[in-house]
């Protein structure tokens, strides 16, 4: 696990540093616009924009309106801007931004102009237009001296952006007016409005922008200073939606609402509707050329950027950048914990199809930030995760690819390949160097193997040989065993090691029964083939033993070692004096006697040990075994229990009725020696295994 993590920690620290270069040189900028912008779109909440700001619009059914109605045509009189003026103060409007430029005199005459300015004068809250310039150009100087009863308290030690010139509307209106707003707003790189300043400084002044000359009438001026900016001392704007999301109206209905009251009649929309509201009058037709590109739409009337940025100072909607500081140490976290993740796992389709859980992380979290009001970068730590991903699942393929070419290598003579794959998966299951765990050991040999091997000649001996284990190996291997190894004809395998195995005594048995059944079908190949029959014994024994990779640090081999091993190895030599096939030591029945029919042919002391044993012939699985078989199993027991309580007679007669079987003859030859000799008071019934 620590080398996982340090692992995991080297690559997500690299790949943090190879995509922060990257982001030094500006690399990922255009797309985390556009990534902040489909973010804006995802989360559009229209509804949440102020009810307290209202757009009325000179659009394109307006124009045509005028056009086709009275014959008028773009620019339209002035007189008719004082009209709107009138119509909001009758609705009681609490300021109105007109942006509109009238740099030049009207075409209707000085009149007109003078009939506007009266009205805004009479209004006292109608803001215009001006635009500051980098450019070193002439300004007006008497709209500059017109200029600076409008400017802010100069924050201490100002650091935004020196503009040179300016452009105004006519200083009759500058006069008349309540407030300016500048109207100067920078794209991004990609052309796309996504931030405002608000203030900017010109000559010894301090301008506002439209949204913070707006904002004062209403909240006596906010402070420029207490507004989170970006980097570039500017205020992102918080869009809630596409052009429509703010109410709007065509100036032509408010036009016509005024010469309905005018008229004595009721007016199409109510100047009451216009009460408190602050009113940003714009122009939207396409041919008037004020529509710009904005994160929601392509194409947007400036007016209504100016409202959105109006709504975020005014509601406290702002958008805060991430501090660097603690954007690179999410990043650097968020890189470290994948290349951990990644470094745990180990299948390559299981690494791929964890990929767009890790890439979603970063979306989340950017999405999550919005709704608090944070610009938390996207692709950024996007570009982390995915390089991170890839280079963790480069490196854990080659490192678990050894490490699975190792396993293979170690374990493909003695493990079967779907075992061999359990331990790939979960390497912790195999601890190497040896470990004590409970196993059920297997120890089988060929019966009178000396004898054939002088009726065969070496290259016979060698194929009957790799005939019977590569028959029984296969068998032992599909049940879940693990071989140990060969000894000459005879095979040591044991199970549960190296993976845990609940069921390993019932599945060694079934081995042992499988192995039995096979001889017998490839018995009439054998005899074909060689001219000779074999038979085979297996000892089973379950307990405790050490197993793991034992041996030299150049050579070794998976094995176990212990008592259980050696007793097993006992009890195959033991088939031999019980004439039967399988016998296994009283733990192996303990733990199969549900479902394992057995029959107990002795108890027996091991050389060495004082406790005594049971011993048992495996017979077969229960429900496969006929019947009467199970009767003759009940009257052996019955006559074993005779002869352990010295009743001779009565075990004579029992065994007796078992002619054809070694076990029984056995026990008969026993008693009828114990009734002419009786053993000694204090003998238990129980016999000396010392056979090997």
């Amino acid at each position: 696990m620590k080398n996982k993590f340090v692992r995991g920690m080297i690559v997500g620290t690299v790949a943090f540093l190879i995509v922060l270069a990257g982001h030094s040189l500006f690399l990922f900028r255009s797309l985390e616009w556009k990534s902040w912008d489909a973010r804006l779109r995802l989360f559009a909440h229209p509804e949440r924009a102020g009810k307290d700001i209202v757009l009325i619009l000179v659009d394109q059914y307006s124009l045509d309106f005028y056009n086709k109605q009275q014959n008028l045509s773009w620019p339209w009189p002035r007189q008719m801007y004082a009209f709107l003026i009138d119509f909001l103060k009758m609705g009681g409007a609490a300021a109105c931004f007109f942006d509109i430029a009238m740099t030049e005199g009207s075409g209707f005459g000085v009149k007109d102009d003078e009939f506007l300015a009266g009205a805004m004068a009479a209004s006292g809250n109608i803001l215009i237009p001006i635009a500051l310039s980098t450019e070193d150009k002439e300004s007006d100087e008497t709209a500059v001296g017109l200029l600076r009863r409008f400017s802010l308290k100069e924050p201490a030690a100002w650091r935004g952006e020196k503009f040179l010139s300016v452009t105004t509307s006519l200083p009759i209106l500058l006069k008349a007016a309540g407030g300016i707003g500048n109207v100067r707003v920078n794209p991004d790189g990609d052309g796309i409005f996504r931030r405002m300043p608000l203030a900017l400084a010109f000559r010894d002044m301090i301008l506002p922008s439209v949204p913070l000359a707006l904002a004062g009438p209403v909240k006596g001026g906010p402070d420029v200073v207490s507004i989170p900016l970006d980097e570039t001392g500017q205020m992102i704007i918080r869009f809630w939606g596409p052009t429509g999301t703010f109410r709007t109206y065509p100036v032509a209905t408010i036009i016509n609402s005024y010469a309905q009251i005018q008229e004595g009649q009721k007016p199409q929309i109510p100047p009451e509707e216009f009460a408190g509201k602050t009113v940003l009058v714009g122009v939207s037709a396409v041919g008037l050329l004020d529509n710009k590109p904005s994160p929601m739409s392509a194409v947007m009337p400036e007016v209504d950027i100016h409202a959105a940025a109006l709504d975020t100072l005014r509601h406290g909607n702002f958008i805060r950048l991430m501090p660097w500081p603690v954007l690179y140490a999410y990043i650097l976290i968020l890189a470290i914990l994948t290349g951990w993740a990644v470094s745990s796992l180990r299948k390559i389709w299981v690494i791929a199809g964890t990929f767009p859980a890790f890439l979603a992380v970063p979306a989340a979290a950017s999405c999550a930030a919005l709704a608090a009001g944070i610009w938390l970068e996207f692709v950024f730590p996007l570009a982390a995760v995915l390089l991170t991903l890839i280079g963790a699942a480069v490196l854990n393929y080659k490192i678990e690819g050894q490490q699975r070419r190792f396993i293979k290598s170690v374990f493909s003579h003695y493990l079967s390949p779907a075992v061999i794959d359990r331990l790939i998966e979960d390497p912790k299951r195999l601890q190497l160097g040896g470990e004590e765990r409970e196993i059920t050991s297997f120890f089988s040999d060929v019966a009178g193997f000396t004898s054939i091997s002088e009726k065969l000649s070496p290259h016979e001996l060698v194929g009957l040989l790799n005939m019977y284990l590569s028959e029984m190996t296969e068998i032992i291997l599909d049940a879940g065993g693990t071989l140990d190894k060969y000894e000459g004809d005879a095979i040591v395998a044991f199970w549960n090691a190296p993976l845990d195995d609940p069921d390993h005594a019932f599945r060694a048995c079934r081995a042992a029964l499988s192995c039995q059944k096979r001889l017998g079908e490839i018995g009439p190949d054998l005899v074909k083939r060689f001219g000779l029959e074999i038979r085979a014994r297996i000892g089973l024994n379950t307990g405790p033993a050490v197993v793991g990779n034992m041996g030299s640090s150049r050579r070794f081999d998976y094995t176990a070692m212990g008592d259980t091993i050696n007793l097993a190895a006992r009890l195959e030599g033991a088939c031999k004096t019980y004439g039967v096939l399988i016998l296994m030591g009283e733990r192996t029945f303990e733990s199969v006697q549900d479902r394992i029919l057995a029959r107990e042919v002795d108890r027996v002391r091991v050389v060495g040990k004082k406790r005594p044993v049971r011993v048992f012939e495996l017979i077969g699985e229960l429900g496969a075994v006929a019947p009467a078989e199970i009767d003759k199993i009940s009257l052996f027991h019955k006559g074993l229990e005779l002869y352990r309580n010295w009743q001779w007679d009565g075990a004579i007669t029992i065994f007796g009725a078992f002619p054809e079987d070694a076990a029984a003859g056995l026990y008969l030859d026993r008693c009828r020696a114990y009734r002419l000799d009786p053993p000694p008071p204090d003998w238990d019934g129980v016999s000396d295994l010392k056979t090997k």
